[in-house]
């Protein structure tokens, strides 16, 4: 297969914050806002342009907020949903038009107040991570007048690098249909407060032959629901789904056709959509069971290596020559990690004001803010698992969060910094529970992580012929060298107008003083 002719340069990469307000009036339907118990929001990507070299993105961020409030039989528990609406753009990209085009948003910094009982004001940030790939030579282009025969006459000194190639694509959309049902010892279902379903995707593998992708990982799905009998009361229960997906990417086939089988990897992030979650009846007419559908965007990004040559450095045999060189910053074609560990913490009462008489109906954690460094082969991670319980206590609700520092550390190989990092991380199997003087958090923690090594290289982009066409005089056939330590064949060969395979063959040993033939 012939080699290929270009590496991907990133022309950008970075997070593009967006400042999101906004405004939520509650329909007539629905009480009075006594306290904000929790607020959730997930982004989601509508749409990206190209409009000449200017890429421009738009999407949506879902808020689901949680509440109190007083009704005439006591305080309940209330959920609304609705969506605030961003956008972004990047200006001034050369060759967009040909790039690789990578984005995904987040949301961080998501406040909630209460500008009346019947109005909420959200201010959140989405910071949407952009990277864009273009495509670079790597032969040098041939500058100066000249002919072909010197064009001809030019020795190259080549080298051979891991371009790496990365597809990030949005696969078909990933649809969950499951009827779930509470544990026996719960009662049965009067309403559904709230219901969420966040996905993990944490094992994905190739099929190189025909370059479809096999996922695996689970939805974790929480309910809380008002249940039947129990008037002012409100529980929760859990389920985690197992999922398996398979992406078709053959439409990418040509572009990672010539990696290496070994280097193909890929890894992909759900987000929910949409979820739909219903109260159905079993088999015994009793109202046990949630049916749930649930729809959900899944980013997949496939990476492989590819060998490229490059060409280190260039001279004529008959014209004087200079070589223009350019830096680059090339990306290895990565590892993925994934694993699975459990953490356990506790706090204090007292520091989270928990009412002596409070019972958990509910909590979620998210995981934020990870980071990475490389100690003698391990991989060491560090994140914040943010915690958000609603609790009662006397028929009065709140809602408490607070953060857990996590840590975890994995076998990474030889891999050495500065490195590029991507990783995904999932809280499950949450359990909770209280005693007379701390909160006891108990979970378990799904990770995906890519690393890959980042590395500074130089290679000619392009050779320039300066100078007139240079004979070597009649009769001067054979020169002695006598060379220094530090001198290669390469540049005894460029210094005198030579080749190395010239040397050689006028040489039996070139670990010495040297015969130069002329090339002329």
């Amino acid at each position: 297969m012939k080699p290929a002719q270009f590496i991907e340069l990133t022309a950008y990469e970075g997070h593009i914050p967006s400042e999101l307000s906004a405004d939520y009036i509650l329909p007539d339907t629905y009480p009075d806002v006594k306290k904000i118990l929790r607020v959730c929001a997930k982004p989601v990507l509508i749409g990206r342009y190209i409009s000449g070299k200017r890429l421009e993105f738009s999407g949506a961020v879902d808020y689901k907020v949680l509440f109190s409030a007083d009704t005439e039989n006591g305080e309940s528990i209330h959920a609304v949903h609705f969506a605030g609406e961003w956008s972004g753009s990047l200006p001034d990209i050369e060759s967009i038009d040909t790039a690789s085009v990578c984005v995904i948003p987040t949301v961080s910094a998501c406040t909630v107040r209460l500008a009346n009982p019947r109005k909420l004001t959200i201010k959140s940030t989405v910071s949407t991570y952009a990277r864009i790939s273009v495509p670079c030579p790597v032969a040098p282009s041939i500058e100066g007048t000249h002919t072909a025969a010197e064009e001809a006459s030019l020795e190259r000194l080549g080298h051979t690098v891991t371009a790496r190639r990365e597809r990030t694509f949005l696969a078909d959309v990933l649809r969950i249909s499951e009827n779930l049902e509470p544990d026996a010892s719960q009662p049965a279902i009067d309403e559904i407060i709230s219901c969420g379903a966040q996905i993990y995707l944490g094992e994905a593998k190739i099929n190189a032959n025909d370059l479809t992708v096999a996922l695996k990982g689970a939805a974790n799905v929480n309910c809380i629901y008002k249940p039947q009998g129990e008037a002012g009361v409100y529980r929760s229960f859990s389920r985690r789904l197992p999922i398996a997906y398979i992406v078709d990417a053959s439409e990418y086939t040509d572009v990672f056709a010539a990696c290496r089988a070994e280097t193909l990897c890929a890894r992909a992030l759900a987000t929910t959509v949409e979820i739909n979650a219903e109260v159905g009846e079993n088999s015994y007419g009793e109202r046990r069971m949630l049916e749930l559908d649930v729809s959900a965007d899944v980013n997949v990004s496939i990476v492989g290596g590819e060998d490229v040559p490059v060409v280190l450095d260039a001279y004529s045999l008959t014209r004087e020559t200079e070589c223009i060189t350019r830096e680059y910053t090339a990306r290895a074609p990565g590892k993925m990690l994934c694993a699975s560990f459990s953490v356990g913490e506790s706090l204090g009462r007292s520091e989270l004001a928990i009412p002596e008489n409070a019972k958990v109906i509910d909590t979620e954690i998210e995981i934020v803010s990870p980071g990475i460094s490389v100690e003698r082969g391990r991989l060491l991670l560090t994140a914040s698992a943010v915690t958000s319980s609603i609790i009662e206590a006397d028929g009065s609700f709140s809602g408490i969060s607070a953060t857990i520092p996590i840590k975890c550390e994995l076998s990474a190989g030889e891999v050495s910094e500065p490195l590029y990092f991507a990783a995904d991380l999932t809280a499950s199997d949450v359990r909770v529970r209280l005693d007379n003087e701390r909160i006891y958090f108990d979970f378990e923690v799904s990770l995906c992580a890519e690393i890959c090594e980042r590395s500074r290289n130089v290679a000619v982009s392009a050779v320039r012929f300066t100078g007139e066409c240079k004979r070597t005089p009649v009769g001067a056939t054979l020169t002695l060298c006598y060379p220094t330590e530090s001198d290669t064949l390469w540049q005894i060969a460029k210094r005198y107008k030579t080749t190395v395979a010239a040397i050689e063959a006028a040489n039996a040993d070139v670990s010495g003083v040297l015969l130069i033939p002329s090339a002329i």
